[in-house]
């Protein structure tokens, strides 16, 4: 192997390396006998690298990179085509793009309206329409990094303006939270709790108040927009029109159509569609099923994420896909950021205190979903995966 002493920390927005190489300085040896001993035990020098990096996520190339490490590790490529195959994965394009980008936020509206929130074609409709221009805004975002920061708040200020527009036909926090659901904290808020668990108390800290603040900003967004149109009509019911759901057998054809578009978002190739599917199916009739019987959220989130950590294990061992690809969409369905955002909504539109407790509400779903896949993980590798390196989460 390269035998590269080197630490790497991922933060939002950043990754920090840290590299310790050989000091070429020599010591003077006329120096005091103390300054000495202080050269000796610092024989390597450390060099730390900021990165500035982007959020987004393409799986597509991070399943190409994960393949490209391991065969480096078990010795089927050498460093030279090692080297060739990540810089062909850096200059390819992004696996999905703007076309797919806007396909997925619209469908994902309209399809976790009507599987998750028990929405009616209406909801389902205009929150493909907010999602499409949620989308927009994204894009936009990307193309003009001025308008990044207050993208997210934005979008959120019009997805609660229309909605409140169209109080008459919907129902307001359907459609407000399944607009911006691929927006929602869930999975990063799963990882910083993850990377706790692991002692990388540092960058899970990090990561875990950048996600409780981010749930905040969308709630405040929303809170905005509902506001601005309450302003002008204060008349306005609070919760719109709210519809009985669907029937649960277009479950079937609309399920699909919604763990694809997640997995577009996550930019994931083709070929990995079926894998998501299959694990986000686990997950989904988990919960729906088991809640039926139990309520529980921190229960079923618990028993849900084990599943899928066991269907994407078992995976990784029939077919060497690594876990990332299938969990992503598993666990962006499991949705804690969803509750968390609502909880929140509903802390700055109502003077009740007992809301003030949401952070702990969310931080209790992504604890759930983190012993149910440190448990399938240690059910199907109780004694660790060896001679391999795969990127799970």
């Amino acid at each position: 192997m390269l035998a590269i002493d080197a630490t790497f920390s991922i933060v939002p927005d950043l990754v920090l390396v840290s590299i310790t190489k050989p000091s070429d300085s020599s010591f003077d040896s006329g120096g005091n006998s103390l300054e000495q001993q202080q050269q000796q035990k610092s024989k390597h020098q450390p060099e730390t690298l900021t990165i500035k990096s982007s959020q987004n996520f393409d799986t597509g190339k991070l399943v190409r990179v994960t393949k490209t490490m391991n065969s480096l590790h078990k010795g089927d490529l050498d460093l030279d085509e090692c080297l060739a195959s990540l810089y062909e994965i850096i200059e390819a394009p992004a696996t999905c793009g703007p076309f797919e980008i806007c396909f997925s936020f619209a469908a994902i509206g309209f399809s976790a309206t009507l599987c998750m929130f028990e929405g009616s074609w209406f909801d389902g409709l205009l929150a493909a329409a907010l999602g499409l221009m949620v989308a927009l805004l994204f894009l936009i975002s990307m193309s003009f990094p001025v308008y990044g920061p207050v993208f997210e708040i934005s979008a959120c200020i019009m997805v609660g303006i229309v909605d409140r527009l169209s109080h008459d036909y919907v129902c307001f926090s359907k459609v407000a939270v399944s607009s911006i659901l691929i927006l929602l904290p869930g999975y990063g808020m799963t990882m910083a709790v993850m990377e706790i668990s692991a002692h990388q108390v540092t960058t899970g800290a990090i990561r875990l108040i950048y996600a409780v603040i981010y749930a905040f900003m969308l709630a405040y967004g929303l809170q905005i927009g509902s506001s601005v149109y309450m302003a002008i009509d204060p008349d306005v019911q609070d919760e719109g029109t709210c519809s009985g759901p669907i029937s649960p057998w277009f479950y079937l054809l609309l399920f699909p159509v919604m763990a694809i578009s997640i997995g577009l978002a996550y930019g994931s190739s083709r070929h990995q569609w079926p894998s998501q599917i299959a694990c986000a199916g686990i997950g989904f009739c988990v919960l729906y099923f088991l809640g039926k019987v139990i309520s529980d959220a921190q229960i079923l989130s618990t028993i849900a994420s084990f599943a899928m950590g066991l269907y994407a294990n078992f995976a990784l061992k029939l077919t060497g896909d690594p876990p990332l690809a299938p969990l992503c969409v598993g666990i962006t369905l499991l949705v804690p950021g969803s509750i968390g955002v609502r909880d929140a909504f509903s802390l700055l539109h109502q003077n009740d205190l007992t809301q003030g407790l949401y952070p702990i509400h969310m931080l209790r779903i992504s604890l759930g979903i983190s012993v149910g896949l440190y448990g399938s993980a240690m059910i199907v590798y109780p004694t660790g995966k060896l001679r391999s390196l795969y990127i799970s989460l």
